[in-house]
């Protein structure tokens, strides 16, 4: 097996999900390590479900590469030698078995166009776009919607608390890419404050040397003052679009379980002791109250990933999201497949982590 970049981050992943499996099997009683024995193992039918279901659906649909290659002039000599060389002219369950034998050696295979560049190259290069845009916004959700969900539940039933429970309703039922446009609309069109899509100024690009084609990290590594300040300019907007969608659950979720918390008794003896009630909320209340917000997180990754593709859509961001909208047009079988058998192990391994930190938490959900 070739070592790509992606190959190694998904090992790297892989270890990580590793070594918590073994400090939670170490550290955890016999029924956290039953649980997690069970939660693992469940894992790995519904990766294989969820690629067989994308292998099968994919073939279903209208259109195929060859149709989208040669397009309506390709005369049947060509149709057929082309079908020859991109192997779909072998037959759907021989395909679907070398598809899971290379899927369980993290060989993704190569594209059926444009030059057919094996599928974990082209992810290399798109995968960091990715993550650059998806951990702030994550970041950004988590931070912005915890602590106003906190500021909220500290003053229920008052007009910041009515006014912020509407944004959150309103933020989680607006479409990621109408928030975009909109955004793209204000700030780049009319205000003219920041660029309205890409990941960098084209100039100042060419002059960042790459290591990890995560520009702001590049930025910082080498020092390019002027890369990192356009890099940062350039992520605003989707890091806004993509992040606000997600406050409003994070908002909510935090308000319902810091109020539950406010009534605690432990609560009421830290207001009796004299504590600052600022000190009680954000320390006491909020700490307590976190539990239920980790497991959300886990559960929000998919919401997240799938808001990433219409967000690099509608920004022309490079990343995962926009390769596959793009492959998806050209019915490339096997780039569809890589792109959301990444996703779906990204999922996966998320859910995985979510889940057994929580149990690690908590020891009644192993019950």
């Amino acid at each position: 097996m070739e070592l790509t970049p992606l190959t190694g981050i998904c090992l790297g992943s892989l270890g990580i999900v590793f070594l918590v499996l073994v400090y939670a099997f170490i550290r955890g009683s016999r029924g956290l390590r039953a649980y997690i024995v069970m939660r693992t193992l469940l894992t790995i039918p519904m990766v294989f479900i969820l690629v067989t279901i994308i292998f099968f659906v994919m073939r279903i649909i209208p259109g195929d590469p060859v149709t989208s290659q040669l397009g309506p002039r390709g005369g049947p000599e060509a149709r057929e030698r082309m079908t020859r060389e991109l192997g779909l002219d072998r037959p759907i369950l021989v395909q679907y078995v070398d598809y899971i034998t290379d899927v369980a050696r993290l060989d993704l295979g190569n594209a059926l166009v444009f030059g057919q560049r094996p599928v974990a190259d082209e992810l290399s290069e798109r995968l960091p776009a990715t993550l650059e845009l998806i951990v702030p916004s994550l970041l950004f959700a988590v931070g912005f919607g915890v602590l106003a969900g906190t500021f909220a539940a500290d003053h229920r039933k008052q007009g910041v608390d009515y006014g912020l429970r509407l944004f959150s309703i309103t933020a989680y039922s607006i479409p990621v890419f109408w928030l975009g446009l909109m955004l793209q609309v204000i700030f780049s069109l009319v205000l003219g404050w920041l660029p309205v899509a890409g990941r960098i100024d084209t100039i100042i690009g060419t002059t960042l040397q790459r290591h990890t084609n995560i520009l702001v990290l590049d930025a910082l590594i080498t020092g390019n003052w002027p890369a990192l300040w356009s890099a940062l300019k350039h992520l605003i907007l989707p890091t806004l679009s993509l992040g606000l969608i997600l406050t409003g659950v994070f908002l909510r979720l935090s308000r319902i379980n810091v109020i539950e918390t406010l009534v605690e008794d432990f609560v009421l003896a830290a207001r009796a002791r004299g504590i600052r009630d600022s000190v009680v909320v954000y320390r006491h209340a909020l700490f307590n109250a976190l539990i239920p917000i980790v497991t959300l997180i886990g559960l929000q990754f998919s919401v997240l990933l799938a808001g990433a593709v219409l967000t690099e859509t509608t920004f022309s961001w490079p990343g995962m999201g926009l390769y596959l909208v793009d492959r998806i047009g050209q019915r490339d079988y096997t780039a569809v497949q890589g792109v959301i058998t990444i996703f779906a192990l990204s999922v996966a391994i998320v859910s995985l982590l979510t889940d057994i930190v929580y149990a690690f938490l908590d020891p009644r959900v192993r019950y």
